[in-house]
């Protein structure tokens, strides 16, 4: 069944591509957006249409999510490419570049963190990733533009201070609370360690929780029985919430004190002994412990609100004429935006005097969504197979 899922998704993909019309070089030549100075022919978008189905294909594994993906596509595609011209028109204009020191310092942090070590590794990745080195340069340039543009003009307005930290700490408490914890360590006495028997296994675990219960260390009662192979090496499990562990094992020592131990107990392995070295309850804690995590998400959010603005300010300033192919007429829904009739979508004209020229519009359309934040490369390339 799930073949024949697979098959008709594949079928739904290749049909939405065989029965586009063939196109002319002048077709392909056509002009379908244009923002102040930069333009994307048909052509552009073909092929990033083209581009973004293959890496479709080769990430999302999932037939009914492929289909609708590719139904998509077009005001995807579209979408992305509004966006990306609006970005490097204004980058343009602050004569932003990528220098070749930063783009080779970028990608020997690449290769740094996907372990590759050679250029046959590289070249061997990049073709795993559908990418050609050129390509990969050309992308990475075009990233490295618009994270230097984003520091310059977003990143700048992020500012955020401790009271209003605070506020959002005292705001959501509840947000951060704590389940009950316990911190236990573990041993195994091994159903492969060697012992004959499920009674010798059970004879050696009885000895080992009486002698800790005597009051011996528990990592000094179990030495000489990992030295001879029947039980594994103390296990250090930390702090362990409720659902953490397997249901027997939890429902064993949950209750316990600290210092107690609990009975040998048959699961995965062998027979499992708990020790609860501590227990704490269900807790608040303090702003010390979570300011760090309130700071980043709140970056989070005030960078995606600054980013909108941002966009709706470029959108505002710039000359932006629309042609985008029947497929991705809508694509402004994608950008989570509802324009007037009048607006982008239709082919006409939409935007504010131009910064430059001072051309007018006859509409302002809103703004798309915020992209992320441009602190890593959109796409790079896989790490070599070992």
């Amino acid at each position: 069944m799930r073949k024949s899922n697979v098959s008709s998704g594949l079928l739904a993909i290749l049909l939405l591509l065989l029965l586009a019309p063939p196109l002319g070089a002048e077709d392909l030549n056509r002009v379908v957006l244009r923002i102040n100075d930069r333009i994307a022919t048909l052509y552009d978008f073909e092929k990033r249409r083209a581009d973004t189905l293959q890496d479709m294909l080769r990430r999302e594994q999932d037939p009914a999510e492929r289909t609708k993906l590719a139904a998509q596509i077009g005001e995807i595609v579209f979408g992305n490419l509004f966006q990306d011209l609006l970005l490097e028109s204004r980058a343009d204009q602050l004569g932003i570049e990528t220098s070749d020191a930063q783009m080779e310092a970028e990608i020997t942090r690449i290769k740094k963190s996907f372990g590759i070590e050679t250029d046959e590794q590289f070249h061997e990745a990049l073709a795993q990733s559908g990418m050609t080195e050129e390509g990969l340069r050309e992308r990475l340039r075009n990233d490295l533009r618009v994270r230097s543009l984003m520091g310059q003009e977003v990143s700048s307005r992020v500012q955020l201070k401790e009271e209003d930290l605070r506020r959002y700490y005292r705001k959501h408490q509840e947000d951060f609370r704590l389940p009950e914890q316990r911190q236990l360590k573990e041993v195994v006495v091994l159903d492969q360690g060697g012992l004959p028997n499920a009674e010798e296994r059970a004879r050696i675990a009885g000895e080992i929780r009486q002698q800790t219960l005597a009051g011996k260390k528990f990592d000094e009662v179990v030495t000489p029985y990992v030295a001879a192979g029947w039980v594994s090496k103390v296990a250090d499990l930390g702090w362990v919430s409720p659902h953490d562990l397997d249901a027997t094992l939890e429902a064993a020592v949950w209750k316990l004190a600290p210092g107690s131990l609990s009975e040998a107990i048959s699961g995965r392995g062998g027979l499992h002994i708990l020790q609860v070295v501590d227990r704490r309850d269900s807790r608040i804690p303090p702003f010390s412990e979570v300011s760090q995590q309130i700071e980043a998400k709140e970056q989070n959010r005030v960078y995606s609100e600054e980013m909108r603005k941002y966009m709706a300010e470029l959108e505002q300033h710039s000359l932006i004429v629309a042609h985008p192919p029947e497929e991705a007429k809508n694509f402004r829904r994608r950008l989570g935006t509802n324009p007037e009739p009048t607006s982008l979508g239709g082919g006409g004209v939409a935007a504010a005097p131009n910064a430059t020229t001072g051309a007018e519009a006859p509409a302002t359309a809103t703004a798309p969504a915020a992209p992320p934040p441009p602190s890593q490369p959109t796409d790079a390339p896989k790490p070599p197979a070992r």
